[in-house]
């Protein structure tokens, strides 16, 4: 079975990143189709490989797996429910659901067809 990757970029100056790295160490080490692994950036590796993936900030995890050719990111620290849902769609286990826009629930409340 292919897995999923979780990378979790840290710095160890940065105040959330313990949080995220705990979150998804939690999240990773309960399922069995998910690699966990942190990098930091201060380390030049780290920083090479933030680079690579275009990380600008920390803590971002990058989600990874055999079910959609891109990279999920997220910036700050996820839910472990957001984290198990990016995880399911990196395995194709989910899709993304579409966002709603204020406008399409304003006019589904009130019944109102838009036409831009």
């Amino acid at each position: 079975m292919e897995k999923a990757h979780v990378e979790v970029f840290t710095s160890p100056t940065c105040p959330h990143c313990p949080s995220a790295k705990k979150i998804a160490k939690e999240v990773c080490d309960k399922r069995e189709d998910v690699k966990f692994l942190e990098t930091s950036t201060m380390t030049s590796k780290g920083s090479k490989r933030a680079q690579k993936f275009d990380v600008r900030g920390v803590p971002t995890l990058i989600i990874t797996g055999p079910g959609t050719n891109e990279r999920i990111g997220y910036v700050g620290t996820p839910s472990k429910d957001s984290l198990n849902n990016m995880i399911n769609i990196a395995l194709g286990k989910e899709k993304w659901k579409e966002k709603k826009s204020i406008l399409d629930k304003i006019s589904k409340k009130l019944k109102i067809n838009f036409k831009i």
